[in-house]
């Protein structure tokens, strides 16, 4: 562990900023206040596929149309999660510059209806609209070409996943030509200027283009922006998961970051509020930092800015190899000392056959509750869709479905019953069983820790608390000390749920809720949710040892009797 961490420290360095260009920003905040003003009034409500939306994005072509530019519209249908299968519409503008390679700028264009503020982004769209008119064609003057080509591009989608961000990422030549992506969103908020850079892969964007985009604004606004806190940033790239329309391009290996003011709790002001004045000053500063951003962009050598995966400090950064070669190399000890422990056990003769079937009980368990959320979003109690990040405000968590929440619940309480008889105590068990119920829980549980350690590094930090604590959980001491350390080892799930309640806003059983809908949608894979369901049930033959109601398995009779399906297949043969 020592190497790994010296490895650690000496990774994390400065990171690089790009020049400044010499020319000053020409972004008009209060033209483009104007301009959000006028989208939200004419179309209040821009659900995906809704006549506002259509309108909206009409609206958007003969806005830009008028500037002298002319725009590609791209129309697709996407199935998601709330609304089903819609039509979609990215509207993309080209300024042709001096090279091939591009710098692409994205706002989304939709939102969530007019009851729902959240995701609304008229700000960021206006700003992508006042960014074009320093490229419309002039007559006289300077030639406002760039040296790279400059697109722009008015996503559908946004508020429900990003899924024309996906789309143009996916699919646009313009994307795979990009040298960097800067993402506008909710650009006249209150709070304190942030940049989010997580994405759909355990990827970051580069440092340069991060510390840049912060340089940029800090020049505008007067504060640096805020970043994703260290604990946010290795839950993100554990499980990993982006809300922002930056992920999309991130998880395609383009470099992005958006630029936005306002948490999901804080969405930005509308116009015409006591804040108006607040929103149009913040409108104009975060407006000039990206036409300053972009100058720096157009003016940098080199190619296409890379995807390394980094933990972010201020204007400092961690290599993600170190990272992930700390919690790698943290598995090491808790793998010794459960070998040390195995081995030791096999001398002492202690019944592990017993307990690991008791832990395959409960593995079984664990299994059909995972069959049962499948079974409940194929019945509409979970969502289903585009395998997209949810939507903080999808239905599922505005209006839960209880009933069917609480039969499915009710389906998995018959089977915990009818697994239970074989997990009841008959009899006081020996401290031997004990220890042979423990480690095979914590067999099960390395079993994660290596498949993560291989597959998914970071994802390791959901993990590690339980090793450890359960590792030292002593079998004969006090109730209330097996207690603490059973509860230390949940500290990874529990935090990382915690910050996702806190990143989107969310109660934490609406964010367990939300949890549960990026796995039925599929943006987390099914491999993850299986290996959450081991760790799960390691984690009740723990809790059943900790709180002393282990039992092996049929009490540890030897053979054990049939159980209730090996029954019922000899029933039917019979």
């Amino acid at each position: 562990m020592a190497p790994a961490l010296l490895a650690l420290l000496f990774s994390i360095s400065t990171t690089g900023t790009l020049p400044r260009s010499s020319l000053e920003p020409l972004f008009d905040g209060e033209n483009a206040a104007a301009l959000a003003q006028s989208l939200s009034s004419q179309y209040p409500s821009r659900v995906p596929g809704s006549l506002g939306a259509t309108n909206a994005a009409r609206w958007y072509e003969e806005t830009i149309g008028a500037l002298g530019l002319t725009t590609e519209e791209d129309v697709w249908s996407e199935d998601l999660a709330d609304l089903g299968e819609v039509e979609l519409r990215n509207v993309v503008t080209v300024v042709q510059g001096r090279s091939e390679e591009s710098i692409v700028v994205v706002a989304h264009r939709d939102n969530a209806g007019t009851g729902r503020p959240l995701g609304d982004n008229a700000s960021g769209t206006a700003a992508l609209i006042e960014l074009a008119r320093g490229f419309a064609p002039q007559e006289f003057g300077p030639d406002p070409r760039p040296q790279r080509t400059l697109v722009l591009v008015s996503t559908d989608g946004g508020s429900y996943g990003g899924a024309g961000a996906d789309r143009f990422a996916a699919t646009s030549s313009y994307a795979q030509a990009a040298i960097a992506v800067v993402v506008l969103d909710g650009l006249g908020g209150r709070g304190r200027p942030r940049l989010a850079i997580a994405g759909d892969e355990p990827v970051s964007p580069a440092r340069a283009l991060v510390r840049t985009a912060a340089v940029r604004i800090e020049e505008q606004v007067g504060t640096s922006p805020s970043l994703p806190s260290i604990p946010t940033q290795l839950v993100d790239l554990g499980i990993p998961f982006a809300y922002g329309e930056q992920g999309r391009f991130l998880g395609h290996g383009i470099a992005a970051v958006t630029l936005t003011t306002s948490a999901l709790s804080d969405p930005a002001s509308p116009l015409g509020d006591p804040d108006t004045e607040l929103t149009i000053r913040r409108l104009g500063q975060l407006g000039r930092a990206t036409e300053a951003l972009l100058s720096s962009l157009d003016g940098s050598l080199g190619g296409a800015f890379r995807t390394p995966d980094s933990v972010f400090f201020a204007d400092r950064a961690a290599s993600g190899w170190a990272v992930r070669l700390t919690l790698v190399l943290a598995v090491v000890p808790f793998a010794l000392g459960l070998v040390d422990l195995i081995v030791r056990g096999r001398r002492r003769g202690l019944p592990f056959r017993p307990a690991v079937r008791a832990l395959r009980t409960r593995l079984g368990v664990a299994l059909l509750g995972g069959l049962l959320v499948w079974i409940g979003a194929l019945g509409g109690a979970f969502p289903t869709g585009a395998a997209l990040p949810l939507s903080p405000f999808t239905e599922t968590l505005d209006n839960p479905p209880v009933g069917g929440i609480l039969l499915l619940l009710g389906a998995l309480l018959a089977g915990w019953l009818v697994a239970r008889r074989r997990l009841v105590p008959g009899r006081p068990t020996t401290a031997g069983e004990r220890l042979a119920g423990l480690a095979s829980a914590l067999a099960a549980v390395a079993v994660v820790a290596v498949v993560l350690a291989v597959a998914k590094p970071y994802a390791l930090v959901f993990v590690l608390p339980s090793l450890y604590a359960w590792l030292w959980l002593p079998i004969e001491r006090r109730l209330w000390q097996r207690a603490v350390l059973f509860v230390a080892g949940l500290a990874g799930p529990v935090v990382g749920l915690v910050l996702l309640a806190h990143e989107l806003d969310l109660s934490i059983p609406r964010a367990a809720l939300y949890a549960v809908g990026l796995v039925t949608v599929g943006y987390v894979p099914v491999s993850s949710a299986l290996l959450g369901l081991v760790w799960l049930a390691a984690a009740a033959q723990v809790a059943a040892i900790a709180f002393g109601r282990y039992a092996p398995y049929a009490n540890g009779a030897e053979p054990p009797p049939p159980g209730a399906i090996r029954t019922l297949v000899r029933g039917a043969r019979s």
